[in-house]
């Protein structure tokens, strides 16, 4: 008796220790829904739902550069896609006083905006969440606020504006001013930011380190020194455009942006009606290490980081029909791309059914931090539409590329989503100048889940000019 007694028990460990076991590895591989987000783009993109008007419209952002921000424009001659008003803020709805706002970084102000508009646009309250377990995980890649201003402000005020335009600072400040309890980091690995800290929210939602997360990037500049550096490495397009995969890819065109998304894991998501714009299935972030030279892309780091992520997801190659490619027009870089793309994917799908490739970038430059984040915007908007948009500015392919062997084509012209069984799936990469790589798989969400409304209306921000001119006044 004793020992059938011993034998019970043990098989009641056992049982016990198995279902823990299987609930931890769930917990790990659950899907993460992004709930909505916003964001503010170039060529006045001010939601998500613009920035698919204006990738179905098939238009670029690239402006002469910004006349609000100091600048001698003598020095930022080259043309790139900017941010209008970025001088503009609401200092009263976040509790500031206006100087207070004057020695804010621009980054650190619209990520204030965008994440409030992100949260009620996704049906949440941000004053309820007071003191909930919500994480914040921006990417941002400068500081140059600080170093712009500081002649222009008295000496009493330096260390104020240092604080202002920390970026460490940028997550807790978000974390601060609602009130959040969650994880609160700040990530820079340059033109990768955005989609390394959407894979560390991934991370601490599955485990358990917070129960709602703000993803958010932002590249603002506060003085032309990156266009001076890009123009000294002879990297800026002709034009300031992206000529994303193309033939006559001349270099990068440089843009600005902020980007938020909000994110839930799925089991507490369809306890809720809230909206949905895509599942992330899976992610991965790697590094070069040591390439050919430091800041060289390899195709090695980059076809291992998607099948790291695909390896997250549960799926393969050829479960993935569209990727949301880097795509920054660098003619080494882009062949580099596909070269990977279709070692990850092209030879291991049908020949008949090649890979789509696209870049957001031939639409709004390249926003450099968010840029991830915006391919996230669009990719979540073309699963929704059936419709893989154009990328501009690529009539020929790249010559640098057996794309037929890659088995990966470039879409010149608006396409229909791939008919397949089951929901249409996508890839996005991003590739950081620091050797960082990370790709995502999304999946599309349910029909209801897509049905459902989007949040509350969002506030009519009182916007006054914040930037401190050269007498230290302030507003101007």
């Amino acid at each position: 008796m004793a020992g059938e007694n011993e034998l019970r028990d043990y098989l009641r460990r056992a049982v016990a220790e198995l279902h823990e076991a299987r609930e931890m590895i769930r917990a790990r591989t659950e899907p993460v829904v992004i709930v909505g987000g916003s964001c503010r783009l170039p060529g006045d993109v001010t939601s998500v739902e613009a920035l698919w008007s204006m990738v179905t419209d098939e238009r670029d952002a690239v402006s002469t550069p910004p006349a609000d921000r100091g600048w001698d424009r003598a020095e930022a001659e080259p043309t790139g896609a900017f941010l209008s008003d970025v001088t503009a803020f609401d200092a009263e709805f976040f509790g500031l006083t206006e100087r207070e706002a004057a020695l804010l970084d621009p980054q650190h102000r619209l990520l204030l905006e965008t994440s409030w508009e992100a949260l009620t646009r996704s049906g949440f309250d941000p004053p309820a969440l007071r003191r909930s377990r919500t994480g914040v995980f921006t990417g941002l890649m400068y500081g140059d606020y600080y170093h712009s201003m500081r002649d222009r402000v008295p000496d009493t005020e330096r260390s104020t504006l240092m604080l202002g335009s920390s970026t460490s600072l940028a997550a807790g400040r978000l974390a601060y001013s609602y009130g959040f309890h969650g994880p609160a980091l700040t990530v820079d690995t340059a033109c990768s930011s955005g989609l390394v800290a959407l894979h560390q929210a991934i991370s601490a939602l599955r485990n358990g380190e917070c129960d709602l997360a703000l993803v958010a990037a932002a590249s603002v500049a506060s003085s032309p020194v990156v266009f001076d550096f890009s123009r000294s490495q002879g990297l800026l397009s002709s034009d300031g455009r992206c000529r994303s995969f193309a033939a006559d890819a001349d270099g990068w065109g440089l843009g600005e942006g902020v980007a938020v998304l909000v994110l839930q894991r799925l089991s507490d998501h369809e306890r809720t009606e809230l909206p949905g714009l895509a599942l992330v299935r899976g992610s991965a972030v790697n590094q070069v290490g040591r390439g050919p030279a430091l800041t060289q892309p390899t195709t090695a780091s980059q076809r291992q980081v998607i099948e790291a992520a695909l390896g997250s997801a549960g799926l393969g190659a050829a479960d993935i029909d569209v990727v949301e490619g880097h795509g920054t027009g660098t003619p080494l870089g882009d062949a580099v791309e596909v070269r990977a793309l279709g070692a990850a994917y092209g030879a291991r799908r049908p020949a008949d059914r090649p890979l789509l490739l696209g870049s957001v970038k031939s639409n709004i430059g390249h926003t450099q931090a968010p840029g991830g984040i915006a391919g996230i915007m669009k990719t979540a908007l073309a699963m929704r539409h059936g419709v893989v948009p154009r990328s501009l500015h690529a009539d020929k392919p790249s010559e640098l590329v057996d794309w037929q062997t890659a088995n990966v084509r470039l879409v010149d012209a608006a396409t229909d989503w791939p008919e397949r069984d089951g929901p249409r799936r996508a890839g996005v990469s991003s590739f950081g100048i620091s050797g960082t790589n990370a790709h995502v798989i999304l999946e599309q969400p349910a029909p209801e889940v897509v049905a459902r409304a989007s949040g509350q209306p969002d506030p009519v921000f009182r916007r006054r000019r914040h930037w401190p001119d050269r007498r230290g006044t302030g507003d101007q």
